[in-house]
């Protein structure tokens, strides 16, 4: 029983440090037992600071883009949905940053024009709480696009949404399989 435990915990960190790599960093502190429901997703007070140069609308879309990233990662690993014991993800989008200008960038600045492409990308945090508010784990995650392409087919948000996809997949990959309905 105990080797097959070290076995778990090692599979375990060798699975977190490899998803390090890429930006996305989680520290544990229990284990999910039950269906993850998607709770708060709010917003860093620098980020809220600066909403004003996107659009009253631009921290709502992204808001709904995240959440439903999160919910389509965890129905495809099997941790959304129904169950006995709730846990809940709460995420806060630290930073963001558009490809290309929002409509209010284009209307309140004359030097912006819609071709102008920039790097886009996401910094994001979450923290994952038993239905007692016990702390499971904590996420965090951040890309900025290091080699943005100059093309039309690139939206406002393309590279945000691009950070918001990796960022489920690996949260949800970091809880690994699941338990099953009475089990």
């Amino acid at each position: 029983m105990l080797r097959a435990l070290v076995c778990v915990f090692a599979f375990l960190t060798l699975s977190v440090a490899a998803l390090a790599d890429d930006g996305f960093q989680v520290r544990l502190h229990g284990q999910a037992t039950g269906s993850i429901d998607i709770g708060e997703v709010s917003f860093a007070p620098a980020l809220l600071a600066k909403s004003d140069q996107f659009g009253e609308t631009e921290l709502p879309r992204l808001a709904a883009y995240l959440r439903e990233d999160l919910e389509r990662a965890l129905v495809r690993a099997n941790w959304h949905g129904m169950a006995i014991e709730q846990t809940h993800l709460d995420v806060t989008i630290v930073d963001v940053r558009p490809n290309r200008p929002t409509m209010t960038q284009l209307q309140n600045m004359d030097s912006v024009n819609y071709r102008d492409h920039t790097a886009g990308g996401a910094a994001l945090a979450a923290e994952l709480r038993t239905g007692d508010g016990d702390l499971i784990a904590e996420y965090s995650y951040e890309w900025f696009n290091p080699e943005p392409e100059d093309t039309d087919s690139q939206g406002t948000w393309s590279d945000t949404r691009t950070a918001f996809g990796i960022f489920a997949e690996d949260i949800a990959e970091s809880l690994g399989i699941a338990p099953m309905p009475g089990s």
